[in-house]
């Protein structure tokens, strides 16, 4: 498979990405997603899905972005590796400190391809989310493969 088609960005899903977009929208909302940069929807992310009191913004520095809040610094040294698909809240503080404005960059390029996606299928209008979009909470992507799998076990027995 081509990585021109894969996710940018190091640690976050497509979920995740719906959930950025919609939790970002509705903390502005009514207001369009134009004036939302990446480190605020990244910032409302984490504190609304995952940890409170931690801040990313992306300024003009060398690094590119600070971080701030109580639970940066409780995680940021964290080196402890988590396995399979399923992580602490710890873990992404930790692993989202050590990122540059490429990685934000990454994101923002994965944001902007899942804010193309939510127009394309009616979660979104001129910008702004429609009633679908804000009550759907999560995204259900089907594997069609695996429900036959099920199908064909439940029929076997």
């Amino acid at each position: 498979m081509n990585d021109l088609y894969k996710l940018k960005n190091p640690l976050f899903t497509a979920k995740d990405l719906y959930k950025m977009v919609r939790l970002s929208l509705i903390e502005h909302f009514p207001y369009s997603y134009d004036h939302i940069g990446t480190d605020e929807v990244l910032t409302i992310f984490i504190n609304k899905e995952l940890i409170r009191d931690f801040r990313v913004e992306n300024i003009e520095s060398e690094r590119g972005l600070t971080f701030s809040g109580d639970n940066y610094e409780r995680y940021k040294d964290l080196t402890r590796e988590e396995s399979g698909a399923e992580h602490s809240s710890a873990w992404y503080v930790s692993q989202v400190s050590k990122w540059g404005r490429n990685t934000l960059a990454n994101l923002h390029d994965d944001l902007a391809i899942m804010r193309k996606w939510l127009h394309l299928t009616g979660y979104m209008v001129d910008n702004l989310p429609t009633d679908k979009f804000l009550q759907q909470e999560t995204l259900t992507i089907a594997d069609a493969a695996e429900e036959r799998r099920r199908a064909d076990r439940a029929r076997l027995g």
